[in-house]
């Protein structure tokens, strides 16, 4: 999970994404006129994970007009601008992404992370990997034994989406945030809310006025 500072105008977004990419990117060059994923890759700090290349994009360069954003994807190389039209990121409500949360999504949500207290009960459940002999199997284990988890609440209709990171990473600010990540299933919540079945594994995130 990394903060986010996003570009405050087209040439300071062209000039970070315009990179070279790394030395043993042969076929990426800075500063002529296309960016690739590997130059992508290189300021966002990922090197496989194409989604999250997609969601630091957006959200870098989402506090510029729409004339700026549109010019900074057309500087986009073929592969990356298909990476985009497949990853681009839903911004939902909280209201929107009780309609229809879809696990695998990217997703930007803005609102205020409250910590769930550990002594709070919250009985969500998730799949994780566990590799014995190079056989990979899953075991079910409380959210909360992986993951600090928050509670984000729409001022309007008082539904809750339930957004978390890793432990080992730092706490969220407990302010107005707009956090970027993928939906992630959630399980063993009591009732039937839409909410319930998902929650925001973050990613990125932006500290808002």
């Amino acid at each position: 999970m990394k903060q986010i500072i996003p570009f405050a105008s087209y040439q300071e977004a062209i000039q970070a994404f315009d990179n070279g990419g790394k030395f043993f990117n042969l076929l990426s060059h800075a500063k002529d006129g296309v960016v690739t994923p590997a130059e992508l890759g290189k300021v966002a700090g990922v090197t496989f994970d194409r989604q999250e290349m997609i969601l630091y994009l957006t959200m870098a360069i989402s506090h510029l007009d729409e004339h700026s954003k549109e010019r900074i994807l057309a500087h986009l190389d073929e592969e990356l601008f298909e990476l985009y039209e497949k990853h681009s990121p839903v911004h939902s409500t909280i209201a929107q992404l009780a309609k229809e949360p879809k696990a695998g999504f990217s997703t930007v949500l803005t609102g205020t992370p409250c910590k769930v207290s550990t002594s709070q009960v919250f009985g969500g459940t998730i799949m994780i990997p566990v590799i014995v002999d190079a056989v990979t199997s899953f075991t079910i284990v409380p959210i909360v034994s992986a993951y600090e988890v928050y509670q984000m609440t729409c001022d309007k209709t008082g539904l809750k989406a339930t957004v978390a990171h890793h432990k080992e990473k730092s706490p969220l600010p407990e302010k107005k945030l707009k956090l970027g990540g993928v939906l992630t299933s959630l399980s063993g919540k009591d009732g039937q809310d839409p909410l319930d079945q998902v929650f925001l594994e973050v990613q990125y995130y932006i500290e808002e006025e």
